[in-house]
């Protein structure tokens, strides 16, 4: 019997394999850039997704201030509800925590992976932990920067155009296919006659 491991395996040797529960009419956006309502309907289900990890925190820590702050401080100096600001900064670096390591590890965020996006290098390959820091960091402190997508005619927010990155429509389940920074091995061709071709066409 083929485990599903062995399944990932075979399709992730022949390419990315699309979903087949995507309708025919989306497969054709494979690969394009991706506009600013899908880019933004996938950056709130971020951070909602982060908001509640906050708000549990921010309960559980009540719940334990309540219960043993009178064995811990007999005075009552320490308020019980806890402080909403740290919670905020705490927000900020959950945030950016959890873009690096989904953008540097899968290539895409839980909200990405949902709305069927990709983020990636110049090069459309997943790019390394120092980019996706920087990246990160960019979109937690910078989020209007994604309204520049509606302006840009490749849909690239600030972030992408400083950091040389973009968001593309990718329904495949296959993750190896977009290994970070690394050419594909090119098999040898025989050397052959030359040949007089027209030049590429330019962007």
């Amino acid at each position: 019997m083929t485990s599903f491991q062995q399944y990932r395996d075979h399709h992730d040797a022949q390419g990315p394999l699309v979903l087949e529960t995507v309708a025919a009419a989306g497969r054709r956006y494979q690969g394009d850039r991706a506009g600013f309502v899908i880019r933004a309907i996938a950056a709130v289900l971020d951070v909602v997704f982060v908001g509640v990890i906050v708000v549990l925190l921010w309960i559980g820590l009540w719940l334990f201030l309540l219960i043993f702050n009178h064995i811990i401080d007999p005075d009552l100096t320490v308020e019980v509800t806890p402080p909403s600001g740290y919670f905020l900064l705490a927000g900020y670096l959950l945030m950016w925590l959890y873009w690096t390591w989904m953008w540097a590890t899968n290539g895409r965020s839980l909200g990405q992976y949902l709305m069927g996006l990709r983020v990636v290098g110049r090069q459309g390959r997943r790019f390394g932990w120092k980019l996706a820091m920087l990246r990160s960091g960019f979109c937690a402190v910078f989020a209007p920067g994604l309204v520049w997508a509606i302006i840009s005619p490749r849909n690239r927010s600030v972030q992408d155009v400083m950091l040389r990155t973009s968001v593309i429509h990718d329904w495949s389940s296959s993750s190896s296919a977009s290994s970070p920074e690394s050419a594909p091995e090119s098999s040898p061709t025989p050397v052959s006659a030359p040949t007089t071709s027209p030049p590429d066409a330019g962007e």
